[in-house]
């Protein structure tokens, strides 16, 4: 059976086909592969209004966001990417910064400000953005957020990671890899439906495995490290956690809970790690009531 990620990629090239053999990707406004820094981003943009642009999480694409997409189009223009390395941008070879990736991609975008929403990881790089480029950024949440500089992870996270580099190191990222990962804290849907649970075993299946191969190529944010960075963020930040996570990632939103300045933290009860997917009705909720709200 066609995945998800093989049939985005042909209706991508039958755009192309359609438009002629003289159109770039970039005109086509609602896919496009961008290049950036020498390889290229695939993103998606959809509705009018205020920029929000969503930002995956580790090991993870675009996609997750399917259940914020059309809602959040009705009220903003909304901009989702697969971050380098993930989904069907280029395969990472090499160190990057993913925040860099994210400048280039809104000045190729022509795009000024914007609001982001990340999570995880996606998370790490919206806060990032934030302090490196506060000019360029309206509002932040920060759902389930990875935090570079941050060390006071739980045994059982530590655990969790050697596990999962050991077996794809040695092995490949194949089912038994796929599903450990799935159940993992960080990964484990506790109150989704069908339709996202297959979603998200499609997007597990579709990643390549890379980063828990070759630790070389996971995004590198440089010095100053992100949670140095945290207090001279300007922007207002909305940290969002599910109820279920893992503890370490409730230590994490802690911190960025004391060291930002103009910070709020809402927690979804019921949801894991995957808070957006988990419970996506709660989720929608928290973030347009605080993206709408006037300063």
């Amino acid at each position: 059976m066609m995945g998800i990620k093989s049939m985005r990629l042909i209706i991508l090239v039958a755009l192309l086909c359609f438009c002629g053999t003289t159109t770039t990707i970039a005109q086509i406004p609602s896919s496009n592969m961008v290049s950036v820094s020498g390889h290229k981003l695939y993103c998606e943009m959809q509705g009018k209004g205020e920029v929000v642009v969503f930002i995956h999480g580790l090991a993870l694409d675009s996609r997750m966001w399917d259940w914020q997409w059309e809602r959040f189009s009705k009220k903003f223009k909304v901009i989702r990417y697969d971050v380098y390395g993930f989904g069907l941008s280029d395969r990472a070879r090499d160190p990057h910064n993913p925040t860099e990736d994210l400048k280039g991609l809104l000045d190729s975008l022509k795009i000024e400000k914007v609001h982001l929403v990340g999570l995880g990881m996606g998370a790490n790089i919206a806060l990032n953005f934030a302090a490196k480029y506060p000019n360029r950024v309206n509002k932040v949440v920060a759902a389930d957020a990875d935090l570079d500089g941050f060390t006071d992870f739980t045994p059982n996270y530590q655990t969790l990671f050697g596990e999962i580099t050991y077996l794809t190191s040695h092995q490949g990222w194949h089912d038994e890899e796929q599903r450990k990962w799935r159940l993992s804290p960080l990964m484990r849907l506790y109150a989704a439906d069908d339709k996202t649970i297959i979603n998200l075993s499609e997007i597990t299946s579709d990643y390549s495995g890379d980063h828990f191969i070759n630790a070389r190529i996971n995004p590198d944010f440089g010095t100053p490290t992100t949670i140095e960075l945290l207090a001279y963020i300007k922007a207002p930040i909305l940290v969002i956690v599910g109820e279920k996570d893992e503890e370490s990632i409730h230590r994490i939103c802690r911190v960025l809970v004391q060291k930002i300045p103009n910070v709020k933290k809402e927690v979804i009860e019921g949801a894991g790690h995957l808070s957006n997917m988990d419970k996506p009705k709660a989720f929608n909720k928290l973030v347009m009531r605080f993206l709408k709200q006037r300063p």
